[in-house]
This record gives structure tokens, C-alpha cells and sequence, in this order.
């Protein structure tokens, strides 16, 4: 399981700090809330989707469509930005970034329903 980018993006845009983010924790509380734009006590994969849209667009601070190592350093240690790089092309585009975070959102839904909570 890699809850790296759920980790790397909330602490940068929710700014919770950056050694969480480099060691990966579990979503906590606080977090949850922030995710939770219809403010029923979870989070759907929707709004955790929409999160994580506005997260990529934060993180590719020269507005290029893709991540590279040197917009994320603060966040994303290079072996977590090399996991997400699927292609090994030394980006990370929208597509695989979106991959990467609704897998780690699958992941983080131990009960399969759709919601974090």
C-alpha cells in the first residue's frame, strides 16, 4: 500500500508538516474533517477525489499539467516520487497522479464502501 500522495498532498495543502508527510501516516481525524465538504462525518471517494484534483494543481507550481521532482521535494521523498512515476519519465502527470491517490484511497477503505472515516 502506498498512502504516500494522500499523505504528501494533505500535509502540504492542509499544512500539518512535513515529516508526517515523508513517513506516511494514516489519515487521522483531522484530516477527514477537511476532506469532508458535505460535512457528514466522512469522506466519499468523490470528495476525496476533488481534494486531491486541487492538491495536483498546488503542487505543479509552474501550472505545466505535470509534477516534477523539484516541485514536490517538500513533500515526496524521491523514492515515494519514483513510485508514482509510472512511466519513468521523471513526471508525474494528472493521470498517473490520479491513479496513484485513488488507489491509496482503496486502499485507506478497509471496509469497501466507498467512504473514509
Amino acid at each position: 500500500m502506498h498512502k504516500i500522495i494522500l499523505a504528501a498532498a494533505i500535509t502540504f495543502v492542509a499544512g500539518t508538516g512535513l515529516a508526517a508527510a515523508q513517513q506516511a501516516p494514516a489519515m487521522h481525524e483531522g484530516h477527514l474533517d477537511r476532506l469532508d465538504a458535505n460535512n457528514n462525518g466522512g469522506v466519499s471517494q468523490q470528495e476525496y477525489e476533488a481534494f486531491m484534483v486541487e492538491s495536483f494543481a498546488r503542487l505543479d507550481k509552474n501550472g505545466d499539467g505535470v509534477l516534477i521532482e523539484s516541485e514536490v521535494t517538500e513533500v515526496l521523498t524521491p523514492e515515494q516520487f519514483r513510485t508514482t512515476d509510472k512511466n519513468g519519465d521523471g513526471r508525474v502527470s494528472r493521470d498517473e497522479f490520479r491513479r496513484q491517490v485513488m488507489s491509496d484511497f482503496a486502499a485507506a477503505d478497509r471496509d469497501g464502501d466507498g467512504h473514509l472515516k
